[in-house]
């Protein structure tokens, strides 16, 4: 192998690098009728399984899925939302909107049906967060 090979591979690497990944397409991913209270009970804080099992099944079953949860606004912004699902505690759910402005008009205490996709679980300290959130 000689230097210009060598500073080819280097070139190529650092143009892959810099490249953005290809756009997300929420609409391809597929729908879980599974509710707050279900998906909590399986990989959340109310879960029993290992750390590691309820990983597997977040990345598996929910991850990257449509949800459409119902629950009261606790907080509210112009592009977000966090949400209480179950009536006990704060936050459930934060949701990003894929309109900027879709949260502008609502109130806290008002209850909402939002269709989000899941992008990280939540635990006994930190709410599940979705992106692509309309409301409903």
């Amino acid at each position: 192998m000689n230097s210009r090979t060598i500073s080819a591979g280097v070139v190529l690497a650092t143009i892959l690098a810099c490249t953005p990944p290809e756009a997300e397409d929420p609409a391809s991913y597929p729908t879980s009728d599974a509710s707050y209270s279900e998906v909590d009970a399986e990989v959340g804080c109310a879960s029993k399984f290992s750390d590691d099992k309820k990983d597997d099944l977040f990345r598996t079953k929910y991850r990257n899925h449509w949800m459409t949860w119902t629950g009261e606004v606790l907080l509210a912004e112009a592009d977000n939302a966090s949400l209480n699902l179950d009536g006990v505690g704060t936050q459930d759910v934060q949701i990003d909107f894929a309109d900027e402005r879709a949260g502008y008009e609502l109130l806290k205490g008002q209850r909402i049906t939002v269709k989000f996709v899941m992008k990280t679980a939540g635990g006994c300290f930190l709410p599940f967060s979705g992106e692509f959130g309309t409301i409903q």
